[in-house]
């Protein structure tokens, strides 16, 4: 320490160590900052019957999910709970079913943050694994899990029909299964 006083003078020193000291500090306040992303849920159903649209509506008409989890039409990108948090994600799911002529389409999203460090997290089998268990007897049924890691970069929109109704995947695919079971 003496070498590099004697060398660049007290002053110097001391303005060396204060620049350190802010370009650290600097560092870990942009490090600590939380990933933002979209935390919500959507669903859409379509039918190609009156009768189904209905029946649909006569069975769901109180669920309110407002309480649950925010609709992504209304949701902004906000930052995740925890600090660990450094993946966006986007799990979509679609099932279609038929029957006598008529089918009913249902697509969701759910939006939300997840970990690295916890490799289920990010995992597509992992994420779907519920949505594909309740739709076992659907067979044309897709799920896709999408991640990214900059702020509210989850944006990902299901297309509407128009009907929108929005509600729980696993009612409203216990649903489906009733009526055309």
């Amino acid at each position: 320490s003496s070498g590099i006083n004697a060398e660049y003078g007290e002053d110097q020193v001391y303005k060396m160590k204060m620049m350190l000291s802010v370009i650290m500090i600097t560092s870990v306040l942009v490090g600590a900052e939380a990933l933002s992303c979209y935390q919500c849920f959507d669903m859409d159903i379509s039918s190609s019957s009156d009768e189904l649209k209905k029946q649909f509506d006569s069975n769901l008409e109180n669920l309110d999910l407002s309480g649950v989890m925010a609709s992504c039409d209304s949701a902004a990108s906000t930052a995740c709970a925890d600090d660990m948090m450094d993946t966006c994600f986007a799990v979509t799911v679609r099932a279609t079913m038929e029957q006598d002529g008529h089918s009913a389409t249902v697509k969701a999203i759910l939006k939300s943050c997840a970990t690295t460090s916890d490799p289920d997290t990010v995992n597509k089998d992992e994420r779907c694994e519920v949505p594909e268990a309740i739709l076992a007897a659907v067979s044309d049924k897709s799920c896709k899990l999408e991640t990214c890691t900059a702020d509210g970069c989850n944006n990902q929109e299901i297309p509407s029909s128009g009907a929108g109704l929005k509600i729980s995947l696993l009612l409203t695919a216990l649903t489906l299964v009733v009526i055309f079971n």
